[in-house]
């Protein structure tokens, strides 16, 4: 049997192809996006793709409406953090066979394993994680906020009533600088509505900055089911504390902690061009900060809610020791 696991995360990929037996009768394929994976579709017999819907260079639905690329009857699983149910029937429209929410559970997985007669590697069964493991930052929070990115597109796709397009985020240690410049570019931009919002728990703190624009950000009021606040600042808090909280409540969801947040605060923009005069803006962060960003549009609303998550290193070091004991 032929199996081509397509994700762009190179942890996903291995979570599940930890899971199966792999005897000489089963041959792996790895792609890290859509692209790829349908050139070793049009290459190889592939028995079953398990494939991701959110990928750079050519995403999960593009691959579904692409195949087939030969005569072989590949069979389709999707495994996305995009839980939208919008995004599920358009899977199996395209043709999907199954469908599985990230983070899987092993349960589920298992079951989809037989019904596929996917051999199961039974040791995979809760190896304790070694003290010095060491953790790759970067990728795992790339793989959480995929994961956290589908669970909160689902939750404002059903607020608002629209389609939301599934973010890739991007997981970086930015200069102070790069951040200045950010904020100066909301000073500049006479439509631009910003929100702050900090969180803590855990040994994780940080501040979350969502920049709000779009021709159409007046009609937000209304799709939030509240006519009279229509273009104020009520309904820009109200959505910026959902983009932020959903998002958080996935994410710490998969470090099984808790976290708690702060009253968002709309951005006035004489203050911030107060404090990005001032030399002691960002001088709580370090000077290489770390963030995850991530842009929110909808299919139909002419609307883009920039998002970026700033952690100290405090926070990473939490972070790092948590991942350590649960993988």
């Amino acid at each position: 049997m032929n199996i081509l696991v397509c994700d762009d995360s190179k942890i996903a990929r291995k979570a599940i192809i930890r899971e199966i037996n792999l005897t000489g009768s089963i041959e792996i394929f790895q792609a890290e996006d859509g692209r790829e994976a349908l050139d070793i579709i049009a290459s190889h017999d592939i028995d079953l793709l398990f494939l991701d819907l959110t990928m750079p260079v050519m995403d999960g639905f593009e691959v579904l409406a692409s195949l087939p690329v030969n005569d072989y009857p590949t069979k389709v699983v999707v495994v996305s953090g995009d839980i939208q149910s919008s995004a599920q029937q358009r899977c199996f429209e395209l043709g999907a066979l199954d469908f599985i929410e990230k983070p899987f559970k092993h349960h589920d997985l298992h079951q989809l394993f037989a019904k596929y007669n996917i051999p199961l590697h039974h040791s995979t069964a809760s190896k304790p994680s070694k003290p010095s493991q060491q953790i790759d930052l970067i990728a795992n929070v790339q793989e959480m906020s995929n994961v956290a990115l589908g669970t909160s597109a689902s939750l404002i796709a059903e607020q608002v009533g629209h389609f939301i397009e599934m973010p890739l985020p991007n997981v970086a240690f930015l200069h102070q600088s790069e951040l200045k410049m950010a904020v100066q570019d909301i000073v500049n931009n006479s439509e631009y509505r910003a929100v702050s919002q900090r969180f803590a728990g855990n040994g994780i703190n940080g501040e979350a900055l969502v920049c709000l624009h779009g021709p159409e950000l007046d009609k937000l009021g209304s799709l939030m089911g509240d006519e009279e606040s229509n273009s104020t600042n009520e309904v820009i808090l109200d959505i910026a504390n959902l983009l932020i909280s959903s998002f958080l409540v996935s994410f710490s969801k998969q470090l099984d902690i808790s976290v708690s947040l702060r009253q968002p605060i709309v951005l006035e923009k004489s203050a911030l061009q107060v404090s990005l005069n001032c030399h002691q803006f960002l001088a709580e962060h370090d000077k290489d900060v770390f963030t995850i960003e991530f842009v929110y549009t909808a299919k139909t609303l002419d609307v883009v809610c920039d998002v970026v998550f700033l952690m100290d290193n405090e926070s990473t070091t939490a972070i790092e020791q948590i991942l350590a004991s649960i993988l």
